[in-house]
C-alpha cells in the first residue's frame, strides 16, 4: 500500500475549476469564494484504499510548490530549525525615526499622585502567562487556539509562529490534530489514512447548520467506515521522542458503534461501554499516556464512530502549544454554524491564554457589504470568550491579493472593518496585508527570486508563509519584551 496523504492532484484540479464547481452539498446556496473546499465531502467514494492494518504515515518535508493550491503541501513537515526572524522580502518599509526628548526631573515625594492600576491590554493575559513560563513558575502549558481558513489549514504560517515561540519558551507538543480529513497538514506530525471515511459538515466550510452541528474543537468530524484507519506520529528524536506525553482522543459513538485504538504497543477496543469523560453533544474524551514519539492508530470496527481529533501534549516541562483549526474555504460564518454549547465546552477544556481569529481572505472576494463582518466577528469572539473568559484576543486581517501590480481593493476594506470591530471587542489587530508590505506585496512576492507567493493569486509559498509567520512572531515578542500589551 502506498504512503497515505494528499498529493498535488486535488489542488491542481481545484485551481483549474471555478469556485462554483468546488462548492456542493450545503442546504442553501452560498456565495462562491476563491478558497472553497476542494471537494464536496470526503466520503466512501474517495476512500478506495485497502482496508485493514494501520495506514502508512506520510512525513512532510518543506519546500516549494510545483502546482497550485495548498493541497499539494498538506502533509509536508518542516523539521528544520527556524531561520532568523526577518521581515518578509516582499515587505518594503522605511526605518522609524526616534526623536530624543529631554528627560523630565523626577517628582518629589509630596508631588507623586496615587497611580491607578494599569488597564489590562488585549494581550495582557497571554503576556502574563509567557512571563510565568519564562520564569519556570508555571506547570500548565501556555495554549494558543488559532482559527482560520486555508492559510491556517496548511499550518505553514501558524507553524512558523509556533516554532519561534517554542524556541524561546519551550515546546509543549503539537496540540490539536484533526483526524481522517484531507487535504490537511500539521507541522511536525506525520499523518496517514486509509479506507472509507465520511467527513462532516459537507462541505467543511458550510455556513448553515448540518445535523446536530457538533463538530468538536476543529469544526469537522470524520466518520470511519468498518476497516477505515488513521495514523498519527509526532516527528521527534532522541530524548524528546521518549518524553511522556498525553494523547487525548475526542470522539462520539452512536448506538452500537466502536473503534480500535492502538498507541505504541498497547491496543484497546473503544465502545459505548468504555469509561470516558463526556461533554455537551455527546463528545467524549479518552486520555492515554505514552512516549511522545509513539504511533497512534485509530481503526473503524463497527457502526459509524465519529472522530473529532486528537490532542497531543508533553507532560512536562510546560511550554507553548498552538492548536490550529483551519478549514479550506472558511469564512467567519463557518464556525457560527457549529453547535455553540459543544464548541464552547471544547474551548473551555483547552483553556487557551490567547485565541487568534484569522479569516477574511474569502470574504475579500464576496459581494456582501463588509459591515456584516463586524457583527459576525463579535459573535465568534463572544463564543470563544464564553469558553475562555480570561484569554487574550488577536484578530488577523487577510493577506494581500493581487490585481495587476496592485491589490484587490476589498482586501483593505475587509481589514478596516475587522480592525474597527477588534477595537470595540478589545482585541489586538494585525493586518497581514500590511505585514506583507502593503498594496502590491503579493505581486512583488510572485516575482521574487525565490518565489514567496503562488500563481493562484491567493496563497503564499511555504517560504512566504514561513517569513510572514516569523515576522508576526517577532511583532508579538517585540511587544512582549517592550512591555506593550497591544500590537
Amino acid at each position: 500500500m502506498g504512503a497515505l496523504g494528499v498529493d498535488g492532484g486535488d489542488a491542481a484540479v481545484d485551481a483549474q475549476r471555478g469556485p462554483a464547481a468546488r462548492a456542493s452539498g450545503p442546504a442553501r446556496p452560498e456565495p462562491a469564494g476563491l478558497l472553497e473546499p476542494r471537494t464536496a465531502g470526503d466520503g466512501a467514494a474517495r476512500g478506495s484504499g485497502a482496508a485493514g492494518g494501520a495506514p502508512r504515515l506520510a512525513p512532510v518535508r518543506g519546500g516549494g510548490l510545483s502546482r497550485v493550491g495548498l493541497g499539494l503541501v498538506c502533509f509536508l513537515v518542516t523539521c528544520a530549525r527556524p531561520e532568523p526572524v526577518v521581515a518578509p522580502a516582499f515587505a518594503r518599509t522605511a526605518p522609524t525615526k526616534v526623536l530624543a526628548t529631554p528627560a523630565a526631573p523626577p517628582p518629589t515625594a509630596s508631588s507623586i499622585p496615587e497611580v491607578p492600576p494599569a488597564p489590562r491590554g488585549p494581550l495582557s493575559a497571554f503576556f502574563d502567562a509567557l512571563t510565568e513560563l519564562g520564569a519556570s513558575k508555571r506547570t500548565e502549558h501556555v495554549r494558543v487556539l488559532w482559527q482560520g481558513d486555508s492559510h491556517t489549514n496548511a499550518d505553514f504560517l501558524s507553524g512558523a509562529v509556533r516554532a519561534v515561540l517554542a524556541s524561546r519558551f519551550g515546546d509543549g507538543g503539537p496540540g490539536f490534530v484533526r483526524v481522517g480529513t484531507k487535504p490537511y497538514r500539521h507541522d511536525g506530525v506525520k499523518l496517514g489514512r486509509d479506507g472509507a471515511w465520511n467527513v462532516d459538515p459537507d462541505p467543511p466550510a458550510r455556513r448553515s447548520l448540518q445535523d446536530d452541528g457538533v463538530f468538536g474543537l476543529g469544526g469537522t468530524r470524520a466518520v470511519a467506515k468498518p476497516g477505515a484507519s488513521f495514523g498519527l506520529q509526532v516527528v521527534a528524536r532522541g530524548e524528546t521522542a521518549e518524553a511522556q506525553a498525553r494523547f487525548d482522543v475526542a470522539y462520539s459513538l452512536p448506538a452500537g458503534a466502536a473503534f480500535t485504538l492502538q498507541l505504541g504497543s498497547h491496543q484497546r477496543r473503544v465502545g459505548t461501554e468504555t469509561t470516558a469523560e463526556e461533554g455537551p453533544g455527546g463528545v467524549r474524551h479518552l486520555a492515554l499516556t505514552a512516549p511522545l514519539g509513539a504511533q497512534l492508530s485509530l481503526r473503524g470496527e463497527r457502526g459509524a464512530p465519529r472522530l473529532f481529533g486528537v490532542i497531543v501534549e508533553r507532560h512536562e516541562p510546560a511550554g507553548i502549544v498552538v492548536d490550529t483549526s483551519g478549514i479550506d474555504g472558511a469564512r467567519l460564518e463557518t464556525p457560527l454554524a457549529w453547535n455553540e454549547a459543544a464548541f464552547v465546552a471544547e474551548v473551555a477544556r483547552r483553556a487557551p491564554e490567547l485565541f487568534v481569529v484569522a479569516y477574511g481572505t474569502n470574504e475579500s472576494f464576496d459581494a456582501a457589504r463588509v459591515t456584516k463582518y463586524g457583527p459576525q466577528l463579535a459573535e465568534l469572539v463572544g463564543r470563544l470568550r464564553r469558553g475562555a473568559p480570561g484569554a487574550s484576543c488577536l484578530i488577523l486581517g487577510p493577506t494581500d491579493a493581487p490585481l495587476g501590480e496592485g491589490s484587490v481593493p476589498r482586501v483593505a476594506e475587509v481589514a478596516s472593518e475587522l480592525r474597527r470591530a477588534a477595537s470595540e471587542l478589545r482585541c489586538s489587530f494585525v493586518s497581514l496585508q500590511q505585514l506583507m508590505g502593503g498594496e502590491g506585496s503579493f505581486a512583488r512576492g510572485m516575482k521574487a527570486k525565490e518565489r514567496l507567493c503562488q500563481p493562484d493569486k491567493l496563497h503564499l509559498t511555504p517560504k512566504g508563509y514561513q517569513e510572514l509567520g516569523q515576522t508576526l512572531a517577532k511583532l508579538v515578542l517585540d511587544a512582549y519584551s517592550g512591555g506593550r500589551t497591544d500590537l
